[in-house]
């Protein structure tokens, strides 16, 4: 009941990150161009602070934890960049396709082959019904996928980074212990942070001052959403050695894509065609599979 509770608090933290981010960068006041690498900063600046305070104020990385949180951190940068690059040449649903099957595939590979953890039948199976509900969900009517030859390279980079990203985290926990896991995300979090800022004033170094001005509610939703950020993270990193790593990362991002679609339909009145209907019963069907198997 408690790894319920901590999955579903995981699913409502990751969803409001989302929403946050997107009004962040609605209300941007600077170029368009800088209002991401200003939010990898600021946002990974507060998930640092914070897992330091988690941590009680002291940092004990081992030299593998050190080791994983650059990797993981080249793995965060990448994932940025090819995101960026499949929203700019392609679908969105392909997209999403490719970032949570990344996601879990890569996770669950890594758990099977490198540690021992059994995948059954049923579970590969609703796994694809999931990838499938994922496109289903996310497809708009009229959507092309996309003609542009960078796209399916940037939607593969995209789901190995993503993959890499949350298999990483999972495979410090086993090697190094639950102890250094906020050592971990801090690293990860800060050389990123560095490598933004460097990014910053190689590009635009005399905007750079100006890039971090914020207005009001740019400021507002920019704070909110580093502070959940770093509480989601957090919240992940502890629930990760209590549950199934395949069946996290499944809940997780489909129950994320989930409960985005239906506040959507709530709060912002977009309504759903029957294609995006027939996904989302088809992934709470597959959702059961997989807690059950």
């Amino acid at each position: 009941m408690t790894n319920a509770l901590l999955i579903s608090a995981i699913i409502l933290l990751y969803t409001l990150q989302s929403f946050l981010c997107r009004k962040y960068t609605d209300h941007y006041p600077g170029k368009a161009h800088m209002a991401s690498p200003v939010f990898t900063a600021v946002s990974g600046a507060t998930v640092v602070a914070v897992c330091f305070a988690v941590s009680g104020f002291s940092f004990k990385a081992g030299g593998l934890t050190v080791l994983l949180g650059f990797a993981n951190a080249l793995a965060l940068l990448g994932y940025n960049y090819f995101i960026v690059k499949a929203s700019q040449t392609g679908a969105h649903s392909v997209m999403m396709v490719f970032s949570i099957t990344g996601c879990i595939t890569v996770s669950a590979l890594t758990a099977h082959f490198a540690f021992g953890d059994k995948l059954s039948v049923f579970k590969i199976l609703a796994l694809l019904g999931v990838f499938l509900s994922v496109y289903l969900i996310s497809h708009r009517e009229g959507e092309r996928i996309s003609t542009h030859r960078a796209f399916l390279p940037a939607c593969i980079g995209l789901g190995l980074c993503n993959g890499a990203y949350n298999a990483l985290l999972d495979v410090q926990q086993r090697l190094s212990g639950t102890e250094e896991k906020e050592e971990l995300v801090a690293i990860t979090y800060g050389v990123a942070i560095a490598v933004s800022l460097l990014q910053m004033l190689l590009r635009e170094k005399k905007e750079l001052p100006r890039a971090f001005l914020q207005s009001k509610r740019s400021l507002c939703f920019l704070l909110l959403c580093s502070f959940i950020t770093a509480f989601a993270i957090n919240v992940l990193v502890y629930v990760l050695p209590l549950v199934d790593v395949t069946l996290l990362y499944t809940f997780q991002n489909a129950g994320v894509m989930l409960l985005s679609v239906l506040a959507s339909c709530v709060f912002l009145k977009e309504r759903l065609s029957p294609t995006n209907m027939v996904g989302g019963v088809l992934m709470c069907g597959c959702l059961v599979i997989v807690s059950l198997f």
